[in-house]
């Protein structure tokens, strides 16, 4: 028995007036959904070996999105179900954070950063500024704060795909 079918059981006996549903995948090592419809709350549940638990209790929240939150086994995942079904709370997406905010958390300066990147302070305030980056100057950031940039696709199967930035981009998949 998998994680989510132990999940699945628990939720059988602790939640006995739920409504619930565990859809196995369409291939072998794919992603597992579990379903817990309580009265006016539901919360998704999906499971894939080697990359844990994926959790969203937003009905309005679309196809191949990704998880609102990430567990990477059933220790861990089970005592938040658990308070998400017990309270009917949010699942809590994860924090985006801009340049600006990384850097403050960081605790630089934009004069700090320029020197770091060998640009002036000037060139640090419209870069946070923008909205839209090409990938080498995220990727410049990225070294600056002592980081390695990742770029991942995520499809509607919750397989994800990495982008390679070792000068030509390539696709590898994430295990």
């Amino acid at each position: 028995m998998n994680p989510i079918q132990k999940m699945q059981r628990f939720f059988l006996s602790a939640f006995s007036t739920a409504r619930i549903t565990l859809d196995e995948p369409l291939v072998k090592d794919g992603v597992w959904s579990l379903n817990v419809f309580l009265t006016d709350y539901h919360l998704a549940i999906t499971w894939q070996a080697g990359k844990g638990f994926g959790i969203v209790s937003d009905d309005v929240h679309g196809y191949g999105e990704g998880a609102d939150e990430v567990f990477d086994d059933l220790d861990r995942a089970l005592p938040r179900v658990v308070q998400l079904l017990t309270y009917r709370l949010a699942t809590v997406p994860p924090h985006a954070v801009r340049l600006k905010d990384l850097r403050e958390e960081l605790g630089l300066s934009q004069e700090e950063l320029g020197r770091r990147l060998g640009k002036r302070q000037a060139s640090i305030s419209r870069a946070e500024a923008r909205s839209d980056f090409h990938v080498s100057t995220l990727q410049e950031f990225a070294e600056a704060f002592g980081a390695k940039l990742v770029v991942k696709m995520v499809f509607p199967d919750s397989s994800e795909r990495e982008l390679k930035l070792d000068g030509g981009l390539r696709l590898e998949t994430v295990k």
